[in-house]
């Protein structure tokens, strides 16, 4: 059992600007338990503490700072809340988070502060120069930096200037027994949505500009010459309706099928005769390897993490970002060849069972903790150390 100075158990709290109920907290926080740490967590706005944390029985606390006017309160409210519980690590996500948590973990004097970095260029694609700027200030303030792919820190260090000795790659651990699906779920939720015979491409992600829907839409539309019985399955929640707009104006309102935010995404994806990921930016392709894991055939954009989880040809095919005939042409590809996407399929699933375990994950966590936390301060000789018996005095 990894241990603080003091000699109790390790506490680890995670500071996220949003919601702490995800499958990336429930795993590390629930690993980093059964190795015998302490794990607390903190959100700006979330009320409600993830289900997760209450199985483990960690301390959680919402700091109800839904607005930058209120995050000076609760620096000071978060710091008195580490001091109290004595934490040893803060670990940050998200860049609100890093600000509040940094901050509050400088002045409750924790002695190690992680910034975790979930995004690549995504700030510079929807952000300002206040995000770019902010992103360089956190990584400087931080002890040290955790990022989920070797991309992330090439763009840190290429285009923010960061040290790279700084900087930790942690793939995330996934839990493939509750990622699986068969044949059975395919048939079921292909009969449930109503898909028949047809030919099924399909995305999961939510409706956000970065996430590429408009090139599969374009891709679906010339998909649709070629491929008579073809159907587009979006799952994901966000707003719609632009999405919507074009799948009316490309003449594809019959062949798409919004089926929303569903419980039942690996049974979906193995419904899918192609998962297809168009997204445009990536800190780590968390759906790629979920659709692997599922056995489903894949075509994704090449952006930022996606060759370190596909290889080209061997686990799925790669494509150009924002290219809607690149996209055509791949799943075209693999209609007209369906052996070679079940090879594939095959090969992914192996591949990614093997790589992106919770275990791996959760030991690399605990052995960047070990590294680099401070050393607890020597304690001065003791009198009998300097060889006179227990309490005797100097002559």
């Amino acid at each position: 059992m990894l241990k603080a100075a003091a000699g109790a158990s390790l506490h680890v709290c995670h500071v996220c600007a949003t919601t702490l109920d995800s499958h990336y907290f429930a795993n590390l926080g629930r690993g980093l338990h059964a190795r015998g740490l302490t794990v607390s967590g903190v959100s700006l706005v979330e009320p409600e503490t993830p289900s997760w944390l209450r199985e483990i029985g960690g301390d959680y606390e919402c700091l109800g700072a839904r607005r930058k006017t209120a995050y000076l309160g609760a620096i000071a409210r978060l710091a008195r809340w580490l001091r109290g519980r004595r934490v040893d690590v803060v670990q940050t996500h998200l860049v609100d988070g890093g600000i509040v948590g940094l901050a509050a973990a400088r002045l409750a004097r924790v002695p190690l502060v992680v910034l975790t970095r979930h995004h690549t260029s995504e700030i510079e694609m929807i952000g300002t120069r206040l995000h770019g700027w902010c992103d360089r200030l956190l990584t400087s303030r931080a002890d040290r930096v955790v990022v989920l792919s070797q991309a992330v820190k090439t763009h840190m260090v290429r285009r923010e200037g960061a040290s790279p000795d700084k900087i930790e790659v942690i793939y995330q651990g996934f839990d493939f027994d509750a990622l699986s699906a068969t044949d059975d779920d395919r048939r079921r939720v292909r009969a449930d949505l109503g898909l028949g015979d047809a030919f099924v491409i399909g995305c999961v992600a939510r409706f956000f500009r970065t996430k590429g829907h408009p090139y599969l839409l374009g891709a679906a539309r010339e998909l649709a010459r070629d491929i008579p019985n073809l159907k587009v399955l979006l799952l994901g929640g966000g707003d719609r309706e632009a999405i919507e707009a074009m799948v009316r104006g490309q003449g594809l309102a019959d062949r798409v099928i919004f089926a929303g935010y569903r419980r039942d995404v690996p049974a979906c994806m193995r419904a899918m005769d192609v998962v297809v990921h168009p997204s445009l930016t990536e800190a780590f392709c968390q759906t790629v390897v979920e659709a692997l894991a599922a056995g489903a055939p894949l075509v994704a954009t090449n952006v930022a993490a996606a060759p370190e989880v596909v290889t080209d040809g061997v686990h799925g095919l790669l494509v150009p970002r924002a290219d809607a005939h690149a996209i055509a042409a791949a799943v075209l590809r693999l209609y007209r060849d369906p052996a070679l996407g079940r090879r594939m399929a095959d090969e992914g699933r192996r591949s990614v069972r093997e790589r992106f375990t919770i275990d791996r994950m959760v030991t690399n966590q605990i052995d960047c903790y070990r590294r680099w936390l401070p050393a607890p301060p020597k304690l001065a000789p003791s009198h009998a150390s300097e060889g006179g018996p227990a309490g005797a005095r100097p002559a």
